[in-house]
């Protein structure tokens, strides 16, 4: 579950290490945001050399979070990280490379062309 204020890793190679959520997308009403929700963020945490800069705002979809997810099948999924993947447009990466497990739900057929062989 993440919140505003939460500070989440992006997961993608964008040289951005931290970065925190200032809106979740949604509703009006929209206080908590689940994997698969789109956010805005800020970037807190860079590379010295990198082409993002601190304090930029940009969009993101959420992918893991810490609570556990529980399958179909009964078992149950928990991560260490709440984590997302920085997006330019729509559903286009800022990074090349996604790095680490995604969750079936986060599958989106547009989001999937993308990184197909990587989720």
């Amino acid at each position: 579950m993440i919140q505003k204020g939460t500070y989440l890793i992006p997961m993608d190679k964008c040289g951005v290490w931290w970065v925190s959520v200032f809106h979740i997308y949604g509703g009006f009403n929209n206080k908590i945001g689940k994997s698969g929700n789109f956010v805005k963020i800020s970037v807190k945490n860079t590379r010295p050399d990198n082409w993002v800069v601190k304090k930029s705002k940009l969009n993101g979809i959420i992918i893991l979070t810490k609570k556990e997810v529980r399958l179909k099948d009964g078992t149950y999924l928990k991560f260490k990280y709440n984590n997302l993947v920085l997006l330019k447009k729509r559903l286009t990466a800022k990074g090349k490379e996604i790095i680490g497990p995604g969750l079936k739900n986060i599958k989106r057929k547009k989001f999937l062309m993308s990184f197909s062989g990587i989720l």
